[in-house]
């Protein structure tokens, strides 16, 4: 099947008081762990490659990385405005859509590939990582999900159409269980200065 990438880098990181996906994380911004792990992975794996975000600095990086921006300018209306707007963006592709998150940075690009392919091989609607029980990010959705996405409202992500049919989603579980963790609060050791 054919797949998009849709990085959500739109929030205004309230909890973390300043935007953490510009802030250092092990030596570089947030947002470019996952990046940079993506950058490593076939080109084939995803047809497009979609960023949305409201920080231009992110839109011109990843720009220059053959990534298409969707800008977000009305963030207030929750993680389901970005999911909107990109899949108003894919109104005519006709495959499946990987929504990934940037705050995730110990997530690792062979566990995005396989994720994606073991998915394919499912012939699931969805697919999602998980670890003893609990869903995380990225997860991937064919496109006959589409108009329940787009019904989402606020900020509410795609688990509640992936609580909404548990008999067509596959789950790849990761062993550690520090992947899937995103990074909402600052932590001992994060660099209190932006890139």
């Amino acid at each position: 099947m054919r797949l998009s990438l849709v990085l959500l880098a739109a929030g205004s990181s309230r909890r973390f008081h300043g935007n953490k996906l510009l802030y250092q994380f092990s030596g570089k911004p947030m947002y470019r762990h996952i990046i940079d792990q993506l950058a490593e992975l076939p080109d084939s794996l995803f047809e497009r490659k979609i960023i949305v975000t409201q920080y231009q600095e992110i839109a011109d990086d990843l720009e220059k990385e053959g990534y298409e921006v969707i800008f977000n300018y009305d963030t207030e209306l929750g993680i389901s405005h970005s999911i909107h707007l990109a899949l108003e963006c894919l109104k005519d592709f006709d495959g499946g859509v990987c929504f990934a998150v940037c705050d995730q940075p110990y997530l690792k690009k062979d566990t995005i590939q396989d994720l994606v392919k073991e998915w394919q091989e499912s012939q699931k609607g969805i697919g999602c990582l998980a670890h003893q029980g609990e869903f995380g990010n990225p997860a991937v959705f064919s496109m006959k999900y589409r108009e329940e996405l787009m019904e989402l409202s606020g900020d509410v992500g795609g688990r509640r159409v992936i609580r909404k049919h548990l008999n067509d989603l596959f789950l790849y579980e990761v062993e550690d269980g520090k992947e899937l963790v995103d990074i909402d609060i600052k932590l001992g050791g994060m660099e209190d200065e932006k890139n």
